[in-house]
């Protein structure tokens, strides 16, 4: 073969090459598989991740089942501009709920007038009562996971999620108070491993016909949120 042939070749294979390693890069990127990491670093790092996300929004809704029925008694959205400033709205036990927590302040409706009250100093963020609506996290702790395993993928394309499930021995007194034998399930965004959704499964103490099921939604990551507390009547 000609010197001028031999080289054309040549380069024809190393662009053949070098188009195949770049395919493959790509689709590991844009449609990822199995990750290598084991599963309960997985779950690890995306909690962390998710958690030093400056702003997002989320939702959060709450399921239990009595004597076999399923009942949805919360829905809470959330708007989370940082750890000081959210907002948050919705219904708990039939109750509507809506208010600001601004710094060290707290701005919520008084349910007669329907003005707006400032608390000043209240740590409504310390308190545990809302410790999930302020945290969508919070029903996330755990001290360790016993099983975790790669469920699977779900979705096409980017928008692709993994699915990891786990067995978990909570961290949370005042969600173990009434219930047992959790399980966590995740749904995590592939390139940044943040939580795309979670879930949460519990039996009640008192009885294993009712249970538990909180989900937790988050979005908009880092989306430049912000948070403005209401105007407060003079």
């Amino acid at each position: 073969m000609p010197i001028k042939g031999r080289n054309t070749a040549v380069r024809w294979l190393i662009f053949v090459f070098l188009l195949v390693t770049c395919l493959g890069t790509a689709k590991h990127y844009l449609f990822p598989t199995d990750p290598d990491s084991p599963p309960r670093e997985v779950i690890g790092k995306a909690l962390k991740n998710t958690e030093k996300a400056k702003q997002y929004e989320y939702t959060i809704k709450m399921f239990t089942t009595i004597d076999g029925t399923e009942k949805q008694v919360s829905e809470v959205q959330g708007q989370r501009e940082s750890l000081e400033r959210i907002h948050i709205s919705g219904r708990i036990f039939n109750s509507e709920v809506e208010f600001y927590l601004y710094d060290n302040d707290t701005y919520t409706k008084d349910q007669l007038t329907g003005e707006w009250i400032k608390l000043t100093g209240n740590q409504l963020n310390q308190q545990e009562i809302f410790m999930a609506e302020l945290n969508p996290l919070a029903s996330f702790t755990y001290k360790e996971l016993e099983q975790a395993a790669f469920d699977g993928s779900e979705g096409n394309g980017p928008g692709k999620l993994l699915v990891y499930s786990a067995l978990p021995v909570v961290d949370n007194p005042y969600m173990e108070t009434l219930w047992k034998d959790f399980k966590y399930r995740f749904w995590l965004e592939p390139r940044s491993l943040f939580i795309h959704k979670g879930e949460v499964t519990a039996v009640s103490k008192n009885g294993s016909a009712d249970k538990l099921r909180l989900v937790v939604e988050l979005r908009n990551y880092n989306s430049n949120i912000k948070i403005n507390p209401p105007e407060v009547k003079q």
